[in-house]
Parts: C-alpha cells; sequence; structure tokens
C-alpha cells in the first residue's frame, strides 16, 4: 500500500520509477556489491517493474535482466529486459528458463516476491516460504556456481528453516533489513554469496 507522505514513494514518482520498492534493492547493493556489469539477473516476483528497472541499469548493455510474475509487467525499453508472465510455482517455469539462458547460467537471482496476505501469521510466514523455496530451487537450476542471491521473507519463526536451506547452498549468508522498509513491516531479506553449485 502506497502511504501518503512516504517520502520514497514521491522519489519513485519524481523519477518515474515504477515503485519505491527500487530504492530497496539499490540500498541492499550499494551496502553488499551483489549485482554488477554484465550480470545475467533473474527477478522472481518481479511486478510492477521496480527491480528489474534497478538491475537493468547495473548490468547495462552487456547483461541481462529476466523477470518473471504472474502479473502483467509493462514492457520496458531496454532490448536486454525479458518478461516472463507465469507462476513461479508451476512447472512450466523451468522449461522457460532453460529456453531463455539455454546453456547459460545467472550470476544473480533476486527475489521480493510475496505471497497474497490473510493476515493470520501461521498461513502467511508458511506462504512465503513456500516461495522462499521455490526461488532456491530454481538458483539450484540455474545459479552459476559462486553466484549471489537475495530473498525477501518474514521475520519469525520459519526463517531459521530458509536460513538453514541457505547455508546448504551459500558459503557466505546475511540478513538486511533495507533503511527503507517501514518500520511496522515484518519483511527482512536473506543474501546468500558464493553458490556451490
Amino acid at each position: 500500500m502506497r502511504r501518503k507522505g512516504d517520502p520514497y514513494t514521491k522519489l519513485a514518482k519524481e523519477y518515474g520509477l515504477r515503485s519505491r520498492a527500487y530504492f530497496k534493492l539499490k540500498d541492499i547493493d550499494e551496502r553488499y556489491g551483489v549485482i554488477e556489469d554484465g550480470d545475467i539477473v533473474i527477478d522472481i516476483g518481479a511486478a510492477p517493474g521496480g527491480w528489474m528497472k534497478y538491475s537493468l541499469k547495473k548490468v547495462g548493455f552487456d547483461g541481462m535482466v529476466i523477470g518473471i510474475d504472474k502479473r502483467n509487467i509493462e514492457e520496458f525499453d531496454e532490448p536486454n529486459a525479458i518478461i516472463i508472465t507465469i507462476d513461479i510455482m508451476s512447472q512450466e517455469v523451468f522449461n522457460v528458463l532453460k529456453s531463455i539462458l539455454d546453456d547459460r547460467k545467472a550470476n544473480v537471482i533476486i527475489s521480493d516476491a510475496s505471497p497474497n496476505i490473510s493476515g493470520i501469521y501461521e498461513i502467511d510466514t508458511e506462504r512465503i516460504f513456500t516461495l522462499n523455496k521455490r526461488t532456491l530451487e530454481i538458483a539450484d537450476r540455474f545459479l552459476e556456481r559462486g553466484g549471489k542471491t537475495v530473498i525477501k521473507t518474514f521475520q519469525g519463526s520459519h526463517e531459521r528453516r530458509l536460513e538453514n536451506s541457505m547455508k546448504k547452498r551459500f558459503k557466505v549468508v546475511k540478513k538486511y533489513k533495507p533503511k527503507i522498509s517501514r518500520k511496522h513491516s515484518s519483511e527482512i531479506y536473506y543474501l546468500g554469496f558464493l553458490f556451490r553449485g
């Protein structure tokens, strides 16, 4: 929900960005150096395209950003932006990514995906953990050895399950709450570095 008077919502509008989420990824990337020039990035739960826009700026003309969401994403002017309108929980997502990447691997997988919120803690945390697991399954197939990931989840008891799953796959795992996350929000981001492959 957009809050009246929120400075980042105003900034996003002023600069013609699609959402204030652009600044969350910018904060994460400036702190940890996740995305580099020439990278192939897979953006899961990409609508409306805030993270895609930031990623496109960082990867430059030699990189590529693949955005996946079951909701429609407005096309980008950049020719290296690829939009896939599909539910990430479907098996077809693996076939589509394989056809796009061919024998290549992604350097980075990012996910700001969020489930439909019920307001019931146990249901919502289980739903987002299901999305988190799917992001890691996509990483297992399409992330290069040594690659990185950023995954949103909600704070709570299930965090340990996500952290353990990531530690099996990444040599370094960090936890971070961007400065622009709203104070009342339970969202938290887990970052994985040096994918074991």
